[in-house]
């Protein structure tokens, strides 16, 4: 009877362990979809809420870091640029190391200018530090390798980040 019950309380945690990664991973592509919004829409201060505490801190702070994106977005816009869609994959194995869990997303930025249009392909790091409630997210094309680690020390080596892909530049007909 012992191994019977056993067995059936070890299913359990492999069903619930499952069940969690599964719900992480629909939160994860979920809360992206709502900073790929934001991002979309030049909303500055919704798409603030997905960056990593410290690298807003290092950036000088919610006030300044949402001040220069209000910028660049308007600077962008100004000169007929434009983000017209934003997709994503789906998330990599969720590892849980140092109290978070993290995944990577693949991502697809697709950009308009008067010059051309560019597609943009990168791999989002998506960090929970409560258990999948609340992602952050960090594009790793921001930076070489060795500065992902630098930006964020507490990544597990065991979450793969494939290397960057270049743009696709498509020049606008004359």
């Amino acid at each position: 009877m012992k191994i019977g019950l056993t067995a059936f309380i070890i299913s359990l945690l492999i069903v619930s362990t499952s069940y969690s990664q599964q719900s992480v991973t629909s939160l994860v592509k979920s809360q992206a979809m709502e900073m790929a919004k934001a991002m979309v829409k030049g909303d500055t201060r919704n798409f603030s809420k997905y960056m990593l505490p410290e690298l807003v801190e290092a950036g000088g702070g919610a006030n300044k870091v949402n001040l220069m994106m209000d910028s660049m977005f308007a600077v962008f816009k100004s000169f007929g640029g434009s983000v017209n869609r934003i997709t994503y994959g789906n998330p990599g194995k969720i590892v849980s190391f140092k109290k978070e869990l993290q995944t990577t997303l693949p991502q697809t930025t697709e950009v308009t200018s008067p010059f051309g249009d560019v597609v943009l392909s990168s791999t989002l790091v998506a960090i929970s530090r409560d258990n999948g409630k609340n992602l952050y997210f960090y594009d790793t094309s921001l930076g070489r390798a060795e500065q992902l680690k630098n930006k964020l020390p507490n990544l597990s080596p065991d979450l793969v980040v494939p290397p960057p892909e270049k743009p696709k530049f498509t020049p606008k007909a004359q």
